[in-house]
């Protein structure tokens, strides 16, 4: 991490400090779907909702089933635009980015750049990569492509190189403050079995000489390779852009059984920052992750993420209390419900305005 982008964190964390101690407050952020996205209109009442909730970040899902909800040379435009009738020039990402600057709501895109479609049935568009290189979808142990969902297989080295590429477009083409990655792994530890992945795992076992190299070992080393490739092309690029990785509490079983070392990859610098995801909402639960990230993790101003609407009343309110015993560094959840927010509010979280 560079001083100057070091610099820039701190006072990040600073400012959210200032708001906890002094105003009792909580940074809030909000997922947006997809169907939020499809014209201005909606995308004003998103930006107005923000405002009336004290929502001072909206996470904007820009690029799903490798389909783009933003004007790109790389991928074809999404599904949800064109059915809905947004016009060809109409670019969701860059309407936004320029009304949060206005409003002072950050806007943070997040990129699925593994997932390809969730089911065989392929779209098709021509210029989708499932019909342009299929050889690149990921395989089982006996050779067949896993389509639920199909995902890119991160070991083929052309699959990272069109990711590069992708990659380079966003950051020259928006040069967003934060950018979010989802999905940032593998499925499950049946997907990784691709011909050009498995060719690049035996030259790297042939080159192990310390220790015995396995499959798992060469899942996780593919992803933190192309993580390093992400963080050189920004460097090289020059822009300010900072990753943040969304991913769940766990790391055993994020390792286990995604191949994310996200423990290392925070810790490296790798991501500046996580939102790390409860996958079980029970007070004890929630206690025992949050401390044991704050234990491992060398930033302690992560985002801790959940789903309101999957709880009742009482178990939320039990999780709130939970959370906001630590000074955490803001809260995420995964839907605009006015009823949620309103409670957020009740409890301290969301940015005085």
């Amino acid at each position: 991490m560079t001083v100057a982008r070091k610099r820039a964190f701190l006072i990040s964390i600073a400012i959210c400090f200032f708001f906890i101690v002094c105003w009792g407050a909580y940074p809030l952020g909000v997922r947006a779907n997809r169907l939020d996205l499809i014209s201005e209109q909606s995308l004003d009442q998103l930006l107005g909702m923000c405002i009336q909730f004290r929502v001072d970040t909206l996470y904007v899902p820009i690029v799903s089933y490798m389909e783009a909800l933003y004007l790109s040379d790389q991928l074809p435009r999404s599904n949800v635009l064109i059915n809905n009738h947004a016009p060809d020039s109409f670019d969701p990402l860059r309407y936004l980015m320029e009304k949060g600057r206005h409003l002072g709501v950050a806007i943070i895109p997040i990129v699925d750049l593994f997932t390809v479609w969730p089911s065989k049935d392929f779209p098709a568009a021509r210029k989708h990569v499932s019909r342009q290189h299929p050889e690149w979808l990921s395989m089982d142990s006996l050779g067949r492509v896993l389509t639920a969902p199909a995902v890119l297989d991160p070991g083929v080295p052309e699959a990272q190189s069109f990711l590069i590429t992708l990659l380079k477009e966003l950051l020259i083409r928006y040069n967003p403050l934060i950018l979010a990655f989802e999905n940032f792994g593998y499925p499950s530890p049946v997907y990784g079995y691709n011909p050009y992945a498995m060719k690049e795992f035996e030259i790297a076992k042939n080159h192990s000489y310390a220790r015995p190299y396995t499959m798992d070992d060469f899942r996780a080393d593919a992803l933190t390779s192309l993580l390093i490739r992400f963080n050189a092309l920004r460097d090289g690029l020059g822009v300010r852009t900072r990753f943040l990785l969304l991913t769940e509490t766990n790391p055993d079983r994020g390792l286990r059984e995604h191949f994310q070392d996200w423990v290392l990859w925070l810790n490296s610098g790798y991501f500046g920052n996580v939102a790390l995801w409860y996958w079980f909402m029970d007070v004890k639960t929630v206690r025992y992750d949050t401390l044991q990230a704050f234990d491992i993790l060398a930033n302690d101003g992560f985002i801790v993420g959940f789903s309101p609407l999957s709880l009742i009343r009482a178990q939320l309110d039990l999780v709130l209390q939970e959370i906001l015993t630590h000074p955490v560094g803001g809260i995420m959840i995964d839907t605009f419900s006015p009823e949620a927010l309103t409670l957020l509010n009740l409890n301290g979280i969301g940015l005085p305005r």
